[in-house]
């Protein structure tokens, strides 16, 4: 729980932790065939986070993105800062999420409908551990459809 998770914050450098996260990825996107990007607005950095913590939410939510991207697909991070708040959205070009589910997503051992199967993999715990960690620096996770398909998982820091 959110709670009981004792920050290490220091000033890092987000745009070096989106690098490195799709740097890990890099290979996996290829191997289904998914383009992988990211884009950082200028101004950015530093950001003082539980760089560990912070990098394991982008990890759970990029490698979600990846799951329910068909071949084809892209897989984008975003991030942004203004005066109060750092945001870094993760966009899929999967189908999207059931809005019935929207809250029930973020709950230890759930999962969408769509990958309700053991053969999918996943307890259904990485968005619960993704928001707790951003919860724990007092920001918020949140999902939302786009338009023309595909998630969008957004989160938000104080700045």
């Amino acid at each position: 729980d959110a709670q009981g998770i004792v920050l290490s914050r220091s000033q890092v450098a987000l745009s070096d932790l989106i690098s490195d996260t799709l740097e890990n990825f890099s290979a996996i996107a290829v191997e289904r065939g998914i383009v992988l990007e990211g884009t950082v607005e200028p101004g950015l950095d530093p950001v003082r986070i539980d760089a560990e913590r912070v990098g394991r939410a982008l990890s759970n939510l990029v490698s979600n993105a990846l799951h329910y991207s068909p071949p084809g697909g892209v897989v984008q991070i975003m991030a942004r800062r203004d005066e109060q708040l750092v945001t870094v959205e993760v966009h899929d070009s999967g189908p999207g999420v059931n809005e019935d589910e929207f809250e029930a997503l973020f709950e230890p051992f759930v999962r969408g409908e769509v990958s309700r199967s053991r053969k999918t993999g996943g307890a259904g715990l990485g968005l619960s551990i993704a928001r707790g960690f951003v919860e724990a620096h007092g920001g918020t996770l949140e999902v939302q459809n786009k338009d023309d398909g595909g998630a969008i998982f957004r989160f938000t820091l104080p700045a």
